[in-house]
């Protein structure tokens, strides 16, 4: 999803003695390569769960489970929460990952208003020509299987709004972000208009603000993004340390899902019975720690409980939590890592692939009769589900080494020059 700007790093990075290291000055080039990859992988996985038709009715069945004692068998045992971890825990920053680094990358070497146009022409081949394109096959293939009919109002609701093409709602909410480019921008030219800029947005959330298009939490991850390329970027760039920063963000948004709906409900409002929780289940609900927080919490006024509660204050709640998560994954990866290379480079070509290859893998297990119950069956469904990623990345990289050998133009408008 990464587009290199004023990088140092074409063709072949540059070489530390041969030993597949990076120079300093290329390190975070290839640390963006390889996190927007690792982002790609956990989208991957998000639309990969076979142990329910979603990772949101996933994660509800082991809610439910978990939190109430109801024995569903094997749809809730441990492949199932292995999968909910990957699907949940994790893979709900992924998104938010890719748009506070979007947000960092187009602010970082953004010095002037002017400087906008520049952006803007080269997000337009970048954004917007790969979103029309690939809105446009999705709508030839709905329509060559019989779902979508011809006409021009069906190709302007595909096109504009991607409607054959869900997966690129992300790539929808960013080009409108980059059309606001200006006032950002203005925003983020000094450190305290920028602060106070975000707390007042997050002020109109908690009072119930609702924006024409745009997804509220969607500007708290890219303004957050461009808030660290013009403040914090020695922080955010820097080569050794920052893994007990990563650490602790990581468990910082663990220990944060008390204040989340669910969390609230039963360690609040109506404290569930924890001795009829399993103590592996426990403890990934944050264990004692929640038990006494929630009482803690019980303690607030009622009005800052109901805050909490309402759809601005869990707007909030959420936003912070996945963004603990993909700054605490960004700050655990090495910076000295070897070189990536095209594959790894290809995820924007991934994330626009993957879903078919995704849903497909649990039509195949549908199709063999493959159960939940059986250890044997529920082992079969977990392999498929770490084999989707794999498989994705292999048929995407494919695709693209034939596209740009024997359809090159037609690469470059789907990969956005990439």
């Amino acid at each position: 999803m990464y587009r290199d700007e004023g990088s140092s790093v074409k063709g072949r990075p540059f070489l530390n003695n041969n030993k597949g290291r990076i120079l300093t000055k290329n390190i975070f080039t290839n640390k963006v390569y390889i996190y927007t990859f690792l982002m790609s992988i956990l989208v991957v996985l998000v639309h990969s769960v076979n142990f329910a038709s979603d990772n949101s009715t996933l994660l509800l069945m082991l809610q439910s489970s978990d939190l109430t004692g109801t024995d569903l068998g094997g749809m809730t045992g441990i492949p199932a929460h292995i999968e909910n971890f990957f699907s949940n825990a994790l893979g709900q920053a992924a998104v938010p990952g890719f748009f506070m680094m979007s947000g960092y990358l187009f602010y970082k070497t953004l010095k002037e208003l002017r400087g906008i146009g520049g952006k803007w022409k080269s997000r337009f081949w970048s954004l917007l020509v790969p979103y029309g394109a690939w809105n446009i096959i999705y709508y030839i293939i709905y329509v060559l299987l019989g779902r979508a009919r011809i006409s021009i109002e069906e190709l302007n609701s595909a096109v504009t709004y991607y409607r054959y093409n869900p997966l690129f709602w992300y790539l929808y909410q960013l080009i409108l972000l980059t059309v606001l480019a200006p006032v950002f921008y203005i925003l983020l030219r000094k450190r305290i208009t920028a602060l106070a800029s975000l707390l007042l947005y997050l002020f109109f959330l908690l009072r119930g603000w609702d924006l024409p298009l745009i997804n509220e939490d969607a500007i708290i991850y890219y303004f957050a993004g461009g808030f660290l390329a013009r403040f914090g970027n020695s922080s955010f760039e820097k080569i050794k340390g920052g893994k007990a920063g990563g650490v602790f963000l990581i468990v910082l948004a663990f220990m944060t899902q008390i204040f989340t709906t669910v969390g609230m409900q039963n360690f609040v409002i109506a404290p569930v019975d924890v001795q009829k929780m399993e103590p592996v289940y426990f403890w990934y609900f944050g264990g004692q720690a929640s038990v006494m927080l929630g009482e803690l919490i019980t303690k607030l006024p009622k009005d800052v409980l109901i805050l909490i509660l309402s759809p601005g204050g869990q707007i909030v709640v959420w936003a912070l939590r996945r963004l603990f998560i993909c700054f605490g994954i960004w700050y655990l990866i090495p910076s000295k890592l070897p070189v990536a290379g095209n594959i790894i480079k290809n995820s924007f070509f991934l994330y626009a692939v993957h879903y078919p290859i995704a849903r497909g893998g649990i039509s195949v297990l549908e199709y063999m009769n493959v159960g939940y119950h059986g250890a044997g069956e529920q082992a079969v469904r977990l392999m498929a589900y770490f084999a989707t990623p794999v498989i994705s990345v292999a048929f995407a990289y494919g695709l693209k080494l034939m596209l740009k050998k024997y359809i090159p133009f037609l690469w470059k408008l789907l990969s956005g020059g990439r």
